[in-house]
């Protein structure tokens, strides 16, 4: 019997993912400034905002595995958060497990109605494919959460554009 190395590694807590086809990608403040309610010009438009891994295992894969890395930031004293999106397949499911700092997954669904789930370390959650989804890091810390979605359920960022919909969270003065 022949026993190969794996293609990829997931240091889960204090790493990155690292092997074949891995594809990485940041966005930059300039990238998101229309994303939160006023823009801050103490941020440097060059300042990464997250950056996300994401394992395609071949062309034809249909499971795909990511890492979202959400640094800690405000704006204007709004919370750091990625863009959001919808699936463009509205049937399929994802899931988000937290590994490591402290957040929430906002969720909305098509009617506007929001609600969110505190994700922390170990913490796993499962979002319906008729959900937007939004991460937003409310601590000082980076926060790192690992997905799992299938290929097919796409990425419809158009949709968020769109709607005003998502709700906000600010950081409060202690």
């Amino acid at each position: 019997m022949k026993i190969i190395e794996p293609k990829y590694n997931h240091d889960f807590f204090s790493g990155v993912i690292t092997g074949e086809n891995v594809k990485y990608y940041q966005k930059k403040y300039i990238d998101l400034k229309h994303i939160y309610k006023d823009e801050d010009k103490n941020i440097l438009d060059d300042k990464i905002m997250y950056e996300v891994f994401t394992i395609e295992h071949d062309k034809d894969a249909s499971l795909l595995w990511g890492l979202t890395i959400l640094h800690p930031q405000t704006v204007k004293k709004e919370y750091n958060m990625t863009r959001g999106h919808f699936h463009i397949d509205r049937t399929q499911p994802e899931i988000y497990f937290g590994l490591s700092g402290e957040g929430l997954l906002l969720m909305m669904a098509e009617n506007g109605e929001c609600f969110a789930e505190k994700i922390f370390k170990n913490s796993i959650h499962y979002i319906d494919g008729r959900y937007a989804h939004r991460l937003i890091n409310t601590s000082n810390d980076i926060l790192k959460v690992g997905a799992c979605w299938n290929k097919l359920a796409g990425h419809d960022y158009e949709s968020i554009e769109r709607k005003s919909g998502f709700e906000r969270v600010f950081k409060e003065e202690q």
